[in-house]
């Protein structure tokens, strides 16, 4: 019994050492399958929306604001018609946004693009 009590409590510190975070931090790890659950520090911008023949295209930048390097960065945009429902989101990624690096965006929609009268910016995400 004394040696697995030893070998829970040395799997638990080795598992805390591996994520470098508190107890607290890690038992919020677990419940959210260890992604890190902060808000990335980018501001996005949007520069120009436009269609072609089969695309609708929303073009910007986005610029890491923090001092943490990111895997991978996602902007999200919700489109919508002239009455002004909701057709769907439309997305562009990144991987490796560096601390004060700037990204642009290209983010494309194929479907509804007759009816797309705009899209939104919604949101950004990454870890």
């Amino acid at each position: 019994m004394k040696k697995i009590i030893i070998l829970l409590s040395c799997t638990l510190l080795s598992l805390l050492y591996l994520c470098g975070c508190s107890l607290e931090e890690f038992d919020q790890r677990l419940k959210t399958g260890y992604k890190d659950t902060t808000r990335p520090k980018v501001s996005c911008s949007i520069t120009k929306q436009y269609k072609d023949s089969y695309t609708y295209i929303i073009e910007g930048t986005c610029t890491n604001d923090s001092e943490k390097d990111y895997s991978i960065v996602q902007v999200d945009f919700i489109c919508y018609d002239k009455e002004g429902y909701n057709l769907g989101t439309t997305w562009d990624i990144t991987s490796n946004l560096l601390s004060g690096q700037s990204w642009k965006f290209k983010a494309i929609e194929y479907s509804n693009v007759d009816i797309i009268e705009h899209c939104d910016y919604y949101d950004v995400s990454g870890y």
